[in-house]
């Protein structure tokens, strides 16, 4: 039956927060130009896609960001603008709601004040800064 499995969706967001959070990071004009362009095929005449590579031709001096909410899906956002798209390889593209949108600029905010724990604009995926190094 299609009911058998319940999905609980504050937990489900709850959890792409967390994911958003830890792989938060800023993403370059390049890697954004090659990320498009690794879609193209998938996703030719996409008024998401088209939005996106508009804006990084017309504003590349923008804060644009990468986070992977979940396995497999990627979000783009561009803060400037406040769009964002998430992307299903192979499967589709659409626009970032308000709610991933609210996660995003929770994320940026929280890493750009330094919180414990909290991954840093600039770092890896799962790189957060230490402020009591190791090193001697």
């Amino acid at each position: 039956m299609p009911f058998d499995k319940f999905v609980d969706m504050p937990t489900v967001l709850e959890e792409r927060r967390k994911h958003i959070l830890e792989s938060l990071r800023s993403i370059s004009i390049d890697e954004l130009r090659k990320l498009a362009k690794e879609h193209q095929d998938e996703f030719v005449d996409d008024p998401w896609r088209d939005k996106l590579l508009r804006l990084i031709e017309e504003r590349p001096q923008a804060s644009f960001y990468h986070a992977v909410p979940e396995e497999n899906v990627v979000v783009v956002y561009c803060r400037d603008e406040d769009f964002g798209i998430w992307i299903l390889p192979g499967s589709g593209m659409g626009p970032l709601d308000e709610t991933g949108k609210r996660h995003i600029k929770e994320a940026i905010t929280l890493a750009a004040s330094g919180e414990k724990g909290i991954p840093h604009l600039g770092h890896s995926f799962g790189e957060t800064q230490n402020p009591k190094s190791t090193k001697k």
